[in-house]
């Protein structure tokens, strides 16, 4: 077996004429063998750095998002969520909106499984450090997921819970100071099986990355035909509708300020695969002062928890409304549109991934309605049918 790991090495740097891509079960043994102790660190460093030199191939990324998840507990396909929202990019200076969107979503019915890696790009904001303001667990067992999830319908979940591989990741990261093929494979893992993944991208022609991950998972589900004797592999998400968009500097929330295109990944026991694009309109133009309000958040990040706390608190419509920092109502009312249109939009995105609605405005509508109700009982609870996802 460790000649077999090493033949991925030399697959991968023969040179210009002789060095090749790996194919989808290479690249789970390059995963599988590293955890089990078959390569070693230095080995799974160079192949990194080879594909990251010529660029990862998506069956490259769908393998090694196969991979990590062989190394997490079967326990966690006991928590059930009906949302996978992986939160890995975190944002410069911005507020996390997308936290009060699934909220929302959480009244609903829905069952919010939050993710992410704070000790990653750690200069960041990360959704970890506002959970807990707004009454989101953070958990980091199956057993405690499930129960958050019964009981509130939403938790967070620390990478690190998944899989001991998530550190020895970033540990590379750091110490070779390159990106790799994780950074996109660990969005893809969907822990739980859920039917419904959020998977959001910032850089150009990522979006077709993902959508071939996708596909290539779901296929690889349906055979769960593996060499190399990967007994450990558990069985992988057969059926599920992928969402696929250009967050705000990355994270998995909708930008109000530009026109996002969505894409629709359904798959169905791996074959009868569909793709569909849906157009997010721009739902917030002509408001002058965002930069200056942007960077005054970044001054105050310690308030920056209490602020979002305010947001969700505030009184739907009110003229009157208080922020943690923010004394001018002027820049007040800027950060309720800002915060406003970011949950909308984000809440729209779910709404027509999960098939609720057909149309964007239909979706709009139904966020608009969502969020200025959000204190009170929400409208149409959330329904979860095979028919959703055929």
């Amino acid at each position: 077996m460790k000649q077999a790991y090493q033949a991925l090495i030399k697959a991968l740097g023969r040179g210009a004429k002789g060095a090749r891509s790996l194919s989808l079960k290479e690249s789970i043994f390059l995963i599988s063998g590293f955890h089990t102790g078959i390569g070693s660190q230095a080995q799974l460093a160079a192949a990194l750095m080879l594909m990251r030199v010529r660029g990862e191939s998506a069956t490259e990324v769908a393998g090694a998002a196969i991979g990590i998840k062989s190394t997490t507990c079967e326990q966690w396909r006991e928590v059930k969520p009906t949302i996978d929202w992986p939160c890995y990019a975190g944002k410069r200076e911005l507020l996390p909106w997308l936290l009060l969107a699934a909220k929302v979503l959480a009244a609903q019915g829905e069952r919010i499984l939050l993710h992410g890696d704070p000790k990653s790009l750690s200069h960041r904001k990360h959704i970890a450090a506002f959970v807990s303001d707004l009454d989101i667990p953070s958990v980091s067992t199956a057993d405690e997921a499930k129960d958050a999830l019964d009981h509130g319908g939403i938790c967070y979940v620390g990478a690190d819970s998944f899989s001991p591989l998530v550190a020895k990741f970033r540990d590379l990261h750091q110490e070779l100071g390159l990106r790799s093929l994780f950074q996109t494979a660990i969005r893809c893992i969907n822990p739980c099986n859920a039917p419904i993944s959020v998977r959001s991208y910032f850089h150009p022609g990522l979006d077709e990355l993902h959508a071939e991950i996708a596909k290539l998972m779901a296929r690889h589900s349906a055979n769960q035909d593996c060499d190399y004797g990967l007994s450990s592999l558990h069985e992988s998400v057969v059926q599920e509708r992928v969402g696929v968009f250009k967050g705000v500097q990355g994270e998995s929330e909708v930008n109000p300020r530009i026109t996002t295109e969505l894409t629709i990944v359904s798959t169905h026991i791996g074959e009868n695969q569909r793709r569909e694009k849906v157009s997010i309109p721009t739902l917030l133009e002509g408001v002058i002062g965002l930069n200056t309000l942007t960077s005054h958040i970044q001054l105050e990040s310690g308030q920056a928890s209490a602020l979002l706390a305010d947001v969700w608190l505030s009184n739907p419509g009110s003229d009157e409304v208080c922020l943690s920092g923010f004394e001018q109502q002027e820049s007040t009312e800027k950060l309720m549109q800002i915060a406003s249109a970011s949950v909308i939009g984000t809440l729209a995105m779910v709404y027509l991934l999960k098939g609720r609605c057909e149309h964007f405005s239909e979706a709009e509508e139904l966020a608009r309605t969502s969020w200025s109700s959000r204190h009170g009982v929400l409208i149409k609870p959330a329904v979860h049918t095979c028919a959703e996802l055929s």
